[in-house]
């Protein structure tokens, strides 16, 4: 199979599995819950389950990323690494359900609602024997990876459900709800992963300390890019209230839908960015341009149109309440193209093995978010948040871009730029030129900035996507590059 066809399907295969799970979340966090709770109430469930996602978002540390690199790179050993990275999960685990009890317990006192958000903080536990799913990544096996988060997600619903049928208005009720979807994908996840290789937990204490002398770069990387992505639900409660949470939350998840599109493609990528990096820096170079180039065709169209149709977008989507998050999608929209292209040269940097670069990078943004959301939300409130947000992933994607061009000498030539932008330019202007004309109808424009989005993807010729092979040959991912 070509190399364009096993990541198209692979990705496919993500982006559908992503688009169900994330359309069920986002039934139940933007559509479910906001008609159930209170705008207080539901700024305690956005708080909490921001803080749970921050922490899954480091569990492994790095490990997980590094596995999957190695793992890649020698499909032999993937026992013996899965073995590590479950029991490296299992230890941060345990000391993530603490960090969470004592979260609740500070913020809810010795309340019932603490004890609910207590138990439901042992939903971290399960995210260990999900660590076994990283074989579905490195045998880009994505069909499994995308059932299990789907059957995760139908469990979060139907305990949502039921609990929405029971008339429950206490948001620590559909937190546990959450973690019993985490439970179910866990436990899927290790199922699935033993039936296609066999764990092994044999590994030595030199082993270990090898494995986490590689991966803790990555995983300070990774918990410095997890805060500045969740921090701002976090501070917005002690600075502005429950209600600027819940008001901030909405289309902050409405970019989080978007933004499954790199996060996803990102994940297929890394297998074949580390083999092709194996074989040499030119080998990796076309596949990096192309998969680059299609991520900016894709991102900038949203970054071009949505800031044009939010209060839209809000009013189509949430209750008339939440219509003053508007002015936060406009802007948060912009950042949504230093994400998509950020990606790529996160993972060139991985491939390399130059995650402790990345590291810097993460800590400097890390520090830039949290230091300029103290100065600007007491003063612009969820649009401070919004704002910090953009200037934090555009430092992000050009110190990357540079630090990545540095050590690797691989760029993203200009050139290749020139399309993409103007096409979304196009879309944008045209969009601007038609949206006077459009009744104030939500529906109609919306419709007609996605229209527009996709008029400027279709338009800069990406689609279908074309990621070449290696010096022309076809590339087996089983095996790495063709001789």
């Amino acid at each position: 199979m070509s190399l364009s066809r096993r990541v198209g399907l692979s990705t496919l295969w993500q982006l559908g599995g992503r688009l169900v799970t994330s359309t069920l979340a986002f039934a139940i966090t933007a559509l479910m819950l906001p008609r159930l709770l209170d705008a207080a109430a539901l700024g305690v469930f956005a708080f909490h389950l921001a803080l749970y996602q921050m922490l899954t978002n480091v569990l492994d540390f790095g490990a997980g990323t590094i596995v999957v690199r190695e793992a890649a790179r020698d499909r032999a050993r993937a026992g013996h690494l899965l073995g590590l990275l479950v029991g490296l999960k299992a230890r941060i685990a345990a000391l993530g359900v603490l960090l969470a009890v004592a979260v609740a317990l500070c913020f809810e006192g010795g309340t019932p609602r603490a004890a609910l958000l207590c138990l439901a903080a042992l939903h971290l536990l399960f995210h260990a024997p999900s660590g076994a799913a990283a074989i579905f990544v490195v045998d880009m096996v994505f069909s499994r990876a995308a059932a299990v988060a789907v059957a995760g997600q139908a469990t979060w619903l139907a305990g949502t459900v039921l609990l929405a049928l029971l008339g429950v208005r206490e948001p620590a009720l559909y937190l546990l709800a959450f973690g019993a979807g985490i439970a179910a994908q866990g436990a899927l996840a290790w199922w699935w992963a033993r039936r296609r290789v066999a764990l092994r937990f044999d590994a030595t204490a030199a082993e270990r300390a090898a494995l986490w002398s590689e991966a803790w770069p990555a995983g300070v990387s990774m918990a410095a890019a997890t805060l500045y992505f969740y921090v701002d639900s976090i501070m917005l409660r002690p600075l502005a209230g429950e209600e600027a949470v819940a008001q901030y939350s909405n289309p902050y998840r409405l970019m989080t839908f978007v933004l499954m599109v790199p996060v996803l493609f990102s994940q297929v990528i890394l297998p074949v960015y580390a083999r092709l990096w194996s074989a040499g820096r030119e080998s990796l170079r076309p596949f990096y341009v192309r998969t680059t180039r299609f991520l900016l065709a894709i991102g900038a169209p949203v970054s071009a149109t949505v800031w044009l149709v939010s209060r839209d977008v809000m009013r189509l989507v949430f209750p008339p309440a939440y219509e003053a998050g508007a002015p936060a999608l406009a802007i948060l929209s912009l950042a949504a193209v230093c994400v998509f292209c950020a990606y790529p040269h996160v993972m060139l940097l991985l491939a390399a093995g130059e995650q402790r670069l990345m590291m810097r990078i993460s800590l400097l943004g890390a520090a830039l978010n949290v230091l300029v959301n103290l100065w600007a939300i007491p003063r612009w409130g969820i649009e401070g948040a919004a704002a910090t947000t953009l200037a934090t992933e555009a430092f992000v994607l050009v110190a990357s871009a540079t630090g990545a061009a540095r050590r690797t000498g691989l760029r993203f030539p200009l050139a290749a730029a020139f399309r993409p932008l103007v096409c979304a330019g196009g879309a944008a202007g045209a969009l601007a030129a038609l949206l006077p004309h459009l009744p104030e109808v939500p529906a109609v424009r919306v419709g007609a900035g996605l229209l527009a989005g996709a008029a400027g993807v279709l338009a800069s010729g990406v689609l279908p996507p074309d990621f070449g092979t290696e010096q022309g040959a076809p590339v087996d991912l089983a095996t790495g590059p063709a001789a």
